[in-house]
């Protein structure tokens, strides 16, 4: 039997189980669930009167595209799921051309609780998944095939910006595409008027998505930028201690509100660090600030704090580093009405998940030992650096600017069980032709 005709089968599989447990369950809603919906909301009826600028429109889109029903945006998110396996089935064989291996590291995603626990919650993860994967797919068709540059350098741009639409972190994947692309044009030597019109096709979808989210934000915000509240994240760091800071107004105010409801939330066993985002409301009542000018006044608040107190801030980045490589999921299936089957079965799944890490972070080691296998292939190497550099890059800036949750590390998990059977394979095992 062909890898093709298995690979369809796979894929009707994983369809029926999604299909199974879509029909058997009910869409999961979090906390931050109403903000995309409100957000949403805005943009259907082009009213931002009341929009803080806290979210940005890509997930929303997806609220509207399933019409504002739920259950449409779980199938939604499946879909991605299913595309998502679909994906690192095809690109793990593409650099092994071996089919147990390929099926295996799709599996890790397919099937895993963990993951399926995201298509199932209004939660923007399964879709920033999608869109980074899908332009990490479109980078590895420019490495192999050197025809239609210019669509493949356009569909990167694109599902780059979708990424960062959904979540803005992800802003970092286009200065670090453009110098892989730079090292291309060099390798390739591509002349400079081509390389500056291929730069150009990739850069001006997300200049324009970025900078027109930005202006709707000076409109609607009095400030140009692509997100705003950032500042409450320093509160997720500082908080813990906010006790330390100044008694001057309006850190008084903010600080006897906060330290109300951190306290409340501790006894009833939830952490300090989401405190600050249920209180927005009453701070701006109680100081007279628009969301903005408070989002300020915390960070200053709470930079002064750390930086009187820097254990502090080193205590904070250090938790946020544990939490994003303890991956995600912890809060899934231990705080919500579900089977003790499935707990422990999310639990022994995170545990491999958390394994799988240990050879990716490992890695450069592993190349730098055993290069010379890889000397003849520079594609591994780039798609593999590339990946670890952007994981590993978005856990140090997502823990130093805010207090990291698991549930961060999801969306580039894909290309982390990608990469790591890509290299590992070619290191140790040795590819074989066989037919697609």
């Amino acid at each position: 039997m062909k890898f093709k005709t298995k690979l369809i089968m796979y894929i009707i599989c994983i369809t029926i189980f999604r299909l199974v447990v879509f029909f058997l369950t009910n869409p999961v809603i979090c906390p931050d669930t109403q903000s995309y919906i409100d957000l949403a909301k805005n943009i259907v009826s082009f009213d931002f009167s009341g929009f803080n600028g806290l979210r940005t429109p890509g997930y929303s889109l997806i609220l509207i595209l399933s019409g504002f029903n739920l259950k449409i945006t779980v199938l939604i998110q499946m879909f991605f799921g299913i595309a998502i396996s679909y994906l690192i089935t095809n690109i793990v064989y593409e650099f092994t051309k071996r089919e147990y291996i390929s099926l295996l590291a799709s599996i890790l995603y397919s099937i895993f609780v963990p993951f399926l626990f995201f298509e199932l919650t209004i939660l923007s993860e399964t879709t920033a998944a999608f869109f980074i994967l899908l332009s990490f797919w479109g980078y590895i068709k420019l490495l192999k095939n050197k025809d239609r540059y210019l669509m493949r350098f356009l569909l990167i741009g694109i599902c780059t910006l979708l990424a960062v639409l959904t979540r803005p972190v992800y802003l970092v994947m286009a200065p670090l595409y453009a110098v892989y692309f730079i090292l291309g044009f060099k390798a390739n030597k591509i002349k400079n008027g081509q390389s500056i019109k291929y730069m150009t096709v990739f850069a001006l979808p997300i200049l324009i998505g970025v900078l027109g989210w930005s202006y709707v934000n000076l409109k609607y915000n009095d400030t140009f930028s692509f997100a705003t509240g950032r500042g409450f994240a320093a509160m997720e760091m500082a908080g813990e201690y906010i006790e330390c800071a100044s008694d001057d107004y309006p850190y008084n105010t903010i600080k006897e509100v906060y330290i109300r409801e951190r306290d409340n939330n501790i006894r009833n066993g939830a952490p300090h660090i989401d405190t600050i985002w249920g209180i927005t409301d009453e701070l701006q009542e109680k100081t007279g600030f628009s969301y903005n000018e408070l989002s300020k006044e915390v960070r200053k608040m709470c930079t002064q704090v750390m930086l009187e107190n820097p254990n502090i801030y080193i205590k904070s980045v250090i938790r946020s580093m544990k939490n994003f490589w303890q991956t995600f999921g912890i809060l899934i299936f231990t705080k919500s009405n579900t089977s003790t089957v499935i707990k422990h079965i999310n639990i022994v799944q995170r545990g491999i998940l958390i394994l799988l890490q240990i050879p990716f972070l490992f890695s450069p080691l592993i190349y730098f030992g055993k290069r010379k296998k890889l000397a003849h292939n520079r594609d591994v190497l780039l798609i593999c650096s590339f990946v670890y550099i952007l994981i590993v890059g978005i856990s140090i800036l997502i823990s130093t600017i805010e207090c990291s949750e698991g549930r961060f590390a999801m969306p580039t998990f894909p290309l982390l069980i990608i990469t790591t059977f890509i290299l590992y394979y070619n290191i140790l095992g040795k590819p074989k032709v066989n037919e697609f």
